[in-house]
Formats: structure tokens, sequence, C-alpha cells
């Protein structure tokens, strides 16, 4: 399986996704996810991750493979 998402980098730093973040928290009911909570999201749906590939846009490419 293959996404393009906004992974949120950790720390404290400006970025994108945290904007999108916000925005998704304040007006819906879904939200961004961080490296390791994607992970366990994954793990959780019986994927395993395989990689978070970055790109020079504020996305990443997320790869992952059916267990």
């Amino acid at each position: 399986m293959v996404m393009i998402e906004a992974a949120l980098p950790e720390g404290d730093e400006p970025h994108f996704a945290k904007m999108v973040d916000l925005t998704m928290l304040a007006m819906l009911t879904g939200r961004e996810r961080t490296a390791k909570e994607y992970h366990h999201l994954l793990d959780e749906a019986g994927f395993t991750l395989d990689r978070i590939l970055p790109t020079p846009s504020p996305f990443s490419v997320i790869e992952a493979t059916l267990r």
C-alpha cells in the first residue's frame, strides 16, 4: 500500500502539517499523525510500515505491506 500524507515531524519546529492538524482538529474529527502513530495505526490494521520517504513538499510517501 502507498499513501501520500503529511507526517508530522517530532519536536516544536514549525511545519505545514501542524497547521493542517490544528485545522482538522478544530473543524473535523480527523488529525495528522507522526511516524510513530502511523506505525501503530498500520500495525493495528495488519500492515507492516516499510518506510516513510520525505519529499520536497510537506507530504511524504508512506509504504506499507499487508501481513
